[in-house]
């Protein structure tokens, strides 16, 4: 993102934001002006709510991430950390991993912002033990974009337009109507009952249009360039080469582990089998030969033998992932 963008994103976010305090502000000044009145605590109280519940969150690990504890995967920390300091980065304040994501990624997590490396299995299982430095390295480098304060205004303009442009007829409505018309009979409200949840729509959406507007402009503004995820290649010079980064970009999008990682499955074949079974195509590094000295740093890094200790930790994580592994496409 460049510098003009960032401070458009920035310029954006902060009116969100404002917008969000301000909400906050207004109800408390109401109940300020007659705390002795029930509608004004009502009134007050209302946009009091609003404003919290559309304060922005930080990230926070999605509901399929389960972090490993680190007492029962050394090694798996052991490599995460020496990854992370060979490429200059914070390390790992833990490690997690996904039965079903593809890749791995770097979060910061929380209001602390502390940084997690993510994992997902199904390719984890079938890459060899360079190409797993390859993938923590390229995950490491990678440009986040998870700015806290650009995206909470995204999460807060997100919250905004599913409350305000989702509305539809409640079936419980109707249900409601038929009852009153059944009991009051001729007393039955005609037409202002459902009058007012039309008008409670339109005016959702003339409110959310703008709030929609804004969103697409911040996502806009925040969009990584077009092609491979930007990340910095000084911090991957002696770790790894751009060659095998993008070899494995490659296997990601075409996606051609799946195929032998789902027939191993189907056949029953334990994790080490699985391992075996993976055509060597598909993981075996054969980059054009740039650098021995970096392939010596990778293996000095992660040698076959952790390798195969980590898969040793992670087996209780495979057992239960294989059973889904399925449903990858």
């Amino acid at each position: 993102m460049t510098v003009f963008r960032r401070v458009l994103a920035y310029g954006l976010s902060l009116l969100v934001h404002g917008v969000t305090v301000l909400v906050i502000l207004v109800g408390g000044w109401v109940i300020s002006l007659n705390p002795g009145f029930l509608l004004v605590w009502l009134v007050g109280g209302l946009l009091l709510v609003i404003g919290v519940l559309l304060s922005p969150r930080p990230r926070r690990l999605g509901g399929n991430a389960e972090v490993v504890e680190r007492g029962s995967a050394p090694e798996l920390y052991g490599v995460a950390e020496r990854v992370a300091g060979a490429v200059g980065v914070r390390p790992p304040v833990a490690v997690a991993v996904e039965d079903l994501a593809i890749g791995a990624e770097y979060p910061l997590v929380g209001w602390r912002r502390r940084p997690v490396l993510v994992v997902g299995l199904p390719l984890w299982l079938v890459l060899s033990a360079r190409q797993r430095v390859v993938l923590l390295a390229k995950a490491y480098t990678e440009e986040r974009g998870d700015d806290l304060l650009v995206g909470g205004a995204l999460w807060t303009l997100a919250q905004w337009r599913e409350s305000l442009m989702s509305g539809r007829p409640l079936a419980r409505r109707g249900e409601t109507h038929i009852y009153m018309a059944t009991v009051l009979g001729a007393a039955a409200p005609r037409g202002s009952y459902d009058a007012a949840g039309t008008l409670g729509q339109v005016f959702g959406k003339m409110l959310g249009w703008p709030v929609l507007l804004v969103e697409r402009a911040l996502l806009r503004l925040t969009r990584a360039d077009d092609g491979p995820a930007r990340r910095d290649p000084a911090r991957l010079r002696g770790v790894v080469t751009e060659a095998e980064v993008a070899r494995l970009e490659e296997l990601v999008a075409a996606r051609r582990f799946m195929a032998p990682l789902q027939a191993a499955v189907l056949r029953g074949a334990t994790v080490p089998e699985i391992r075996r079974s993976v055509p060597a195509g598909v993981t075996g590094s054969g980059v054009d030969g740039e650098g021995g000295a970096t392939r010596l740093e990778g293996e000095r890094l992660f040698t076959v033998g952790a390798s195969e200790a980590v898969d040793v930790e992670l087996a209780r994580h495979y057992s239960r992932a294989v059973r889904a592994f399925g449903l990858v496409w």
